[in-house]
C-alpha cells in the first residue's frame, strides 16, 4: 500500500466521521442515534436529566428508566476505574450554596450601593456581613433599622454558603466525557496534501 492510497483512506475515514458527527452530534437537533439532543448513542455522554438507553449514554455513567441520573460518591469507597469525583450541583448543599450566595449577594450589594451614597456616615458597610452590625450597635445610626435588615440578609446568606460548602456531597464522573466531544475534520494542506484537523465543543 503506497503512502498516497493510506493517506487517501485516512482522510476518506475522517471525512465519513466529519460527516455523521456534523449530520447528528453537532447540529442541535436529536436525530441518528442519539437518546438527547447531540448526545448519547456515538455522541457526547449526556448531562443529568437527559434521555438515555444505556449507562455509557450519561457522562455519569448512570441511567435509570431512561434518565441520566447524578451517580452519588460514597467517601468509604474507593473511585471506580474511568471515573473521577467532583462536587455536586444538585443535592441539598449546592442548594444552600446557591441561596447563600444571593441572599449575601443582595444584602452587601444594597449595603455597598448605601456606603457610596452616604460617604462617611456609614463606612462600616463596607466590610461584608461584620460591617452592618457594627453600625446597627451605634446608637446614634438613623438608618438602624433598614441597616439591621441588609445585616441579616448578609449573615443568613454567609451561614447558608459556608454550610453549604461544608457539607458539599460528591457525585462521580466518567473520564471519557469530555473526550466524547472531539470532532475530526479533513483539512486541506496546500496545494496537493491533506491532513486532519480536530476540534472540540466546550
Amino acid at each position: 500500500m503506497t503512502v498516497r492510497t493510506l493517506s487517501a483512506l485516512v482522510v476518506l475515514g475522517a471525512a465519513l466521521l466529519s460527516r455523521t458527527s456534523t449530520a447528528t452530534c453537532f447540529d442541535r437537533v436529536r436525530d441518528g442515534a442519539e437518546t438527547d439532543v447531540d448526545c448519547g448513542g456515538y455522541c457526547a455522554p449526556c448531562a443529568q436529566d437527559s434521555a438515555c438507553r444505556i449507562s455509557r449514554d450519561c457522562a455519569s455513567g448512570r441511567c435509570a428508566e431512561g434518565v441520566c441520573e447524578e451517580q452519588r460518591y460514597d467517601d468509604d469507597k474507593p473511585v471506580p476505574t474511568g471515573y473521577h469525583v467532583e462536587v455536586s450541583d444538585t443535592d441539598a448543599a449546592s442548594k444552600c450554596r446557591m441561596l447563600g450566595w444571593i441572599s449575601l449577594g443582595v444584602g452587601y450589594g444594597a449595603a455597598y450601593v448605601a456606603a457610596i451614597s452616604l460617604p462617611g456616615e456609614v463606612s462600616w458597610l463596607y466590610a461584608p456581613v461584620i460591617g452592618p452590625w457594627v453600625e446597627v450597635a451605634d446608637k446614634h445610626q438613623d438608618l438602624r433599622g433598614l441597616i439591621a435588615i441588609d445585616a441579616l440578609f448578609q449573615t443568613v446568606g454567609a451561614g447558608l454558603l459556608v454550610g453549604g460548602i461544608a457539607t458539599a456531597g460528591h457525585r462521580l464522573v466518567r473520564d471519557d466525557a469530555p473526550a466524547a466531544r472531539l470532532r475530526i475534520v479533513p483539512t486541506r494542506l496546500g496545494r496537493g496534501g491533506y491532513g486532519v484537523s480536530i476540534s472540540t465543543l466546550f
